[in-house]
């Protein structure tokens, strides 16, 4: 019996997708959630050049000039499913203006009306010290939502973030919640909204399936398959949508045999190295997958790069962060940082979790993300206490695989690692962190202020002979397959060069 290609499985699996989101919309309650975001941050422009000679312009409060003043506008809403009560803060909403001063701040609109007597009520309402607001415990039911007007000037402390230009920084926002949690979003669709979205995205995907099921399965295009045996090993990040497409080769080609293993980067370059003869028709392949480029030393190796992978900071949920700055990130590394309450988290000691140096992963993370190499002190087995060295500052254990290390950052409370994004988000008790407020989106036009990614090359001892399986299944890397399934794992194909800058894929 034929197996169904990938266009269908997609389809299909997009229609029970489509059905459960809405069964979870009309009829499962939700947790509780806070929604926030930043409609408005701007600068007020006093004193404009080109008006000099016609009028000077100042804003004052209590007869005290302000010059580079700031607007901003937030929107606070339960956007969850169930109301939230005062005694759901266990640390209550603060929000900070990094490099600026809060000078005031108010209440231009709030539903029900009452939260505004609550938020602004004397002795306890809102209130601000230097460049942070602290808002009051008020309870939020369903839908409910307010918004705060804060006019801030600039930082008074010669640390802040502002540049030289003395543009504002970063507005972050800070809290925790019992059983719930509270997270930045762009908008929210109101129940009605979001039901005719997802009827109108059934009705198409249930079109595309009966046509994709009436027009049967395409014969694989002459020359595209070869029969033979080659192993594929290396990136664990890039193992889960190698091992779909060797599947998905194996299905249109019979007599190919595929096996995908995944020992970490360098671990796979050494392994085709050792290889040490380039593919025939004749006896098996070897291809390794890299997230770096292979060293030097490795002469005969031949690589060609597919895509670009999108990789991130995690975090166990307990340690009650959600975003760090690259500052934080190396201050955690080198022992600044040991507490998750340093950087407005919880009570929680830090816990690293760090790839072996065999990772190219970890090679990404320390030249992307922290501009240095990972301390070499491994002093946990476990990945939660100091079970290796007991004297050590830090309590950090290495692992071999993503699946490894997001099993531990799932597993131990304050635990703080790096992985794939896609294998992340199917973590239950695993936190996507920030870097700097940016969030890596596989659109590459949103990626310009996210450092952390890399390109993944596949190499060949050599260049593999014509008509080898090895050369076949490269070349079947560039089939709409293959980049459909890199793009459903979060990852920007190569072949997709128009949205990526010219040398990202170019040697």
């Amino acid at each position: 019996m034929a197996l169904p290609d990938t266009e269908t499985i997609l389809t299909a699996a997009g229609l029970v997708a489509t059905a459960v989101v809405w069964a979870v919309e009309r009829f499962l309650p939700g947790r509780k959630r806070i929604g926030y975001r930043v409609q408005m941050d701007t600068a007020i422009g006093m004193n404009p050049q080109d008006a000099h000679s016609l009028v000077q312009l100042r804003l004052l409060r209590q007869d005290q000039e302000i010059s580079d003043a700031t607007l901003a506008l937030l929107r606070f809403e339960n956007d969850g499913g169930k109301d939230i009560v005062r005694q759901d803060y266990q640390e209550p909403l603060t929000v900070e203006f990094t490099g600026r001063t809060v000078i005031g701040v108010e209440v231009p609109d709030a539903n029900p009306a009452d939260l505004v007597g609550m938020l602004t009520r004397n002795g306890g309402g809102l209130r601000h010290d230097g460049g942070r607001l602290f808002l009051p415990r008020v309870p939020l039911n369903k839908r409910n939502h307010f918004k705060l007007l804060v006019l801030s000037g600039p930082g008074t402390d010669a640390g802040n973030a502002a540049g030289p230009t003395g543009r504002a920084g970063a507005v972050t926002v800070g809290g925790f919640l019992s059983g719930g949690r509270i997270r930045r979003n762009a908008q929210r669709w109101g129940p009605r909204k979001l039901s005719l979205a997802l009827g109108g995205t059934f009705i198409v995907l249930l079109g595309l399936l009966g046509g994709l099921l009436l027009s049967g399965r395409v014969p694989p295009a002459p020359g595209t398959c070869a029969a033979g045996r080659l192993t594929i090993d290396g990136s664990t990040a890039f193992a889960p949508p190698m091992r779909e497409i060797a599947r998905q080769y194996r299905a249109r080609c019979v007599g190919a045999e595929i096996t995908v293993s995944g020992t970490g980067s360098l671990s796979g370059l050494g392994n085709l190295n050792r290889e040490g003869k380039p593919a025939t028709t004749e006896g098996p392949g070897f291809i390794a997958v890299s997230d770096v480029p292979a060293p030097s030393l490795y002469r005969r190796l031949e690589g060609d790069r597919v895509g670009v992978i999108l990789l991130g900071l995690v975090a166990n949920e307990k340690a009650g962060i959600d975003n760090l700055t690259s500052d934080q990130i190396r201050g955690i590394y080198d022992g600044t940082y040991t507490n998750w309450k340093q950087l407005h988290g919880n009570d929680l000691p830090i816990r690293l979790v760090s790839r072996d140096a065999a990772s190219g992963t970890r090679r990404a993370f320390e030249t992307s993300v922290l501009h240095r190499s990972e301390p070499g002190v491994v002093s946990s087995y476990d990945c939660g206490d100091k079970d290796r060295d007991e004297r050590a500052r830090l309590t950090r254990c290495e692992v071999n695989g993503t699946k490894s290390l997001l099993d531990a950052v799932d597993r131990v409370p304050g635990a703080l690692g790096y992985a794939e994004v896609y294998a992340a988000a199917q973590r239950k008790h695993v936190v996507s962190v920030r870097l700097n407020g940016h969030e890596p989106d596989i659109e590459w036009g949103q990626q310009r202020d996210y450092p952390f990614w890399t390109v993944e090359y596949l190499y060949t001892y050599g260049r593999p002979e014509d008509g080898s399986l090895t050369a076949k299944f490269l070349a079947f890397m560039d089939s709409d397959t293959a980049k459909n399934i890199m793009r459903m794992y979060k990852h920007v194909p190569c072949a997709d060069r128009q949205s990526l800058p010219a040398t990202v894929c170019r040697p």
